[in-house]
């Protein structure tokens, strides 16, 4: 049975995913509840649990905040958010996992499946863990780096060295400059979230592509620098020519 702690400043948001939890999802055991990062400090320790659910603003301290004073922590994570571009971004970027408020209980549920499907061990969990921390630092999302796997390793990738990434179902193959290939049990719309701010261009439903590796448009076909062709779409056609020519 999983143990989860709710970490959030709002009392009735709080009770709120508590229902949620004991409604949809008895397999989990709600351990405790903190509103501050000094009482989720104190709560922790106590109860060393298996799931922390955390707001990213809160008076006092910012769920981020805590993470940082942890250094290391033995649990995972699903970050609670509004609209906050530059925090979605560095959790997305870290391969953790965050709910939109206010939280809805569908999307509780898939994160929750995905939670069941991690089987990450202490080494990888500390690898995610310091390069979330390093994402975090940075001043600017362009300085993030995309966090991708490949069997039993991790890898810190710059946006700027990825290719393509081509869609495979509710997958998606990330592709870099140097051929190398990872794929990601994750949509090409999450990566296309993350990598248009770094120039990368969706040519067609399964095409992302990073427009510094377009050479040329050939009628309907982007011509990459290593001569590959993609084909665009006749609706996006129009917009890629004059996104390419700007």
């Amino acid at each position: 049975m999983p143990t989860v702690l709710l970490v959030d400043d709002e009392p009735q948001l709080r009770t709120y995913l508590r229902s949620l939890l004991e409604e949809g999802h008895t397999d989990i055991q709600v351990l405790g509840e903190a509103s501050n990062i000094e009482e989720a400090k104190k709560l922790i320790a106590q109860h060393d649990p298996q799931l922390v659910f955390l707001d990213i603003e809160m008076a006092g301290g910012s769920g981020f905040e805590l993470l940082r004073q942890l250094g290391r922590w033995n649990f995972e994570v699903i970050f609670a958010t509004g609209h906050q571009e530059f925090a979605i971004q560095a959790i997305r970027f870290s391969a953790l996992d965050y709910l939109p408020k206010p939280v809805q209980p569908d999307e509780l549920a898939a994160a929750l499946e995905r939670y069941q499907e991690r089987h990450r061990d202490n080494a990888l969990r500390t690898q995610l863990q310091e390069q979330f921390i390093a994402n975090i630092a940075q001043q600017d999302v362009k300085q993030f780096k995309l966090t991708l796997s490949k069997g039993d390793r991790t890898f810190f990738i710059e946006p700027k060295e990825v290719l393509r990434c081509v869609a495979d179902r509710n997958y998606t193959n990330v592709i870099l400059k140097n051929e190398k290939r990872f794929l990601q049990a994750r949509t090409l719309s999450d990566f296309e979230a993350m990598l248009a701010p770094h120039g990368f261009l969706r040519l067609n439903r399964s095409d992302l592509v990073n427009r510094a590796v377009i050479d040329h448009v050939d009628g309907h076909d982007a011509v990459l620098k290593n001569s590959d062709r993609v084909e665009i779409s006749r609706r996006r056609l129009a917009e890629v020519k004059q996104l390419l020519a700007g």
